[in-house]
């Protein structure tokens, strides 16, 4: 660089995607060092108007020569304009108070499965459900009612773009649902989500059969069903209240959540994960790693020079999936690997000693070919678990989830299709958005958009 200084780094940017089955592990570590340059930090808020002091009042009562009494206080505020503030806050205290009775009424539900709640039968259930939906709608209230940000008709904004949720892709949508270039990339990404999932299907079902040969997983199941859900047209938060209607109103159970990728899986757990206190969500992860520290301590106690993958035979892998055990140890739930000398709590070593480069770079080779172990275990840990009081939530692909034992099942599907596209399209173009007005500090927000489109349909 001119000078003798150094280059300056304006942007990095990481584009993921999660066009992977749930049960394949993947590590991604990011490691960020960010200099604040000098003076405040650039606050979210535009600054305050400068204060402009009055003139010192002169000590009689008027000023000389005539003019105001400066006794009078000047106007410290003016009222609303009306039928903006007023009315708004109407509505928003009229939304709030009629989803506190709705949540009172809700709370006095017979739980399903009680005699009480079998007198009613389906229509109890239908009853919650819209119960649920009415109490989501009154939580759009603000959203419904608030004038547009920063004078955009469409409510297109800087924060509403990093915020990258469901209300993020339903805005870039409306913006740009006419334009022929996002139609186009809505489909593609349509066709590669098919394209993706089919493609997972098979390496999960081939997994599976293995499992089922091997006598890992039964070979009779009875595929189970599943409740249908139609995400069409709703926000996550009212496809999370119509699930949450439908589960037990104490305690804990095991939720299968299940659906094409871009239906909002993801995005409902978290949401269901935000309204219930006694919700957590299960991971595989640390089981292919515990199986991975057991066949590369195998391979070093046998003299082998590193990791052989010849060493995964049914055999051994039946013994090392038996030194894993999953109980409730120390007073929470954890993973104890108890064989081959070793003698370990997952949660102790989950970030060192399972992170090992011995253990990392052969997870995908050990996952290949014990799917039906974790599985098995799965089921057994998560059934652990929602006895305890706990609801877990799993989310994933039919293929692996139908082993999982529970009644609540439910799958997400979209009635028109096209929208799933349109949505991965709008989180992309919303991604790309964000990293290139960050990039050029700030800008219009519209013309980041349409920029980010017009790159992305360059490159697909």
């Amino acid at each position: 660089a001119a000078g003798g200084e150094p280059p300056k780094v304006e942007a990095i940017i990481f584009e993921f995607d999660n066009a992977f089955s749930w049960w394949t592990p993947k590590e991604v570590e990011l490691v960020a060092l960010r200099v604040r340059p000098d003076g405040p930090p650039a606050a979210l808020v535009p600054p305050l108007l400068p204060l402009a002091p009055l003139e010192v009042p002169p000590r009689n009562a008027a000023r000389h020569g005539g003019g105001a009494d400066y006794r009078q206080a000047p106007p410290l505020a003016q009222p609303p304009p009306p039928g903006v503030i007023d009315e708004r806050g109407e509505v928003l205290r009229f939304a709030s108070r009629l989803d506190d009775w709705l949540a009172a009424a809700e709370s006095q539900s017979p739980a399903i499965g009680t005699a009480a709640a079998d007198i009613g039968g389906e229509w109890l259930k239908d009853l919650l459900t819209k119960v649920a939906a009415l109490r989501g709608l009154c939580k759009e209230a603000s959203d419904k009612t608030a004038p547009p940000a920063n004078g955009t008709a469409n409510g297109l904004t800087a924060e509403l773009l990093r915020a990258q949720d469901d209300r993020t892709s339903g805005v870039v949508i409306e913006f740009l649902k006419d334009d022929p270039a996002f139609q186009e990339l809505a489909k593609k990404e349509l066709n590669g989500i098919i394209e993706r999932d089919q493609e997972d299907g098979d390496k999960l079902a081939a997994g599976i059969e293995q499992a089922v040969q091997k006598g890992v997983l039964p070979s009779d199941l009875v595929p189970p069903n599943y409740e249908q859900i139609d995400v069409m047209g709703k926000s996550a938060d009212q496809v999370a209240d119509e699930i949450i209607a439908k589960l037990p109103k104490q305690g804990g159970c095991v939720v299968v959540l299940v659906g094409l990728s871009g239906t909002g899986k993801g995005t409902t757990v978290d949401k269901i994960k935000q309204k219930i206190p006694n919700a957590s969500t299960w991971s595989n992860g640390n089981c292919f790693r515990s199986l991975t520290l057991l066949a590369a301590t195998w391979c070093e106690q046998q003299g082998l020079d590193g990791f052989d993958p010849s060493c995964l035979t049914p055999e051994n892998l039946a013994a090392w999936a038996s030194m894993l055990e999953f109980d409730c140890l120390g007073g929470e739930f954890d993973i104890r690997i108890n064989g081959l000398d070793l003698d370990l709590m997952v949660s102790e070593v989950a970030n060192t000693l399972l992170k090992e480069p011995r253990v990392s770079k052969n997870i995908p080779t050990v996952a290949r070919e014990t799917q039906g172990e974790v599985v098995k275990f799965a089921g057994d840990a998560v059934q652990k678990m929602g006895e305890a009081g706990t609801v877990v939530l799993l989310e994933g692909r039919e293929q692996t989830l139908n082993f999982i034992p529970s009644p609540y099942r439910f799958c997400l599907t979209m009635s028109d299709t096209t929208v799933i596209g349109a949505r991965r399209a709008a989180q992309r173009i919303a991604a790309a958005a964000v990293a290139k007005s960050e990039a050029q500090g700030g800008g219009d927000v519209q013309d980041a958009v349409r920029s980010a489109l017009a790159e992305l349909v360059a490159n697909s």
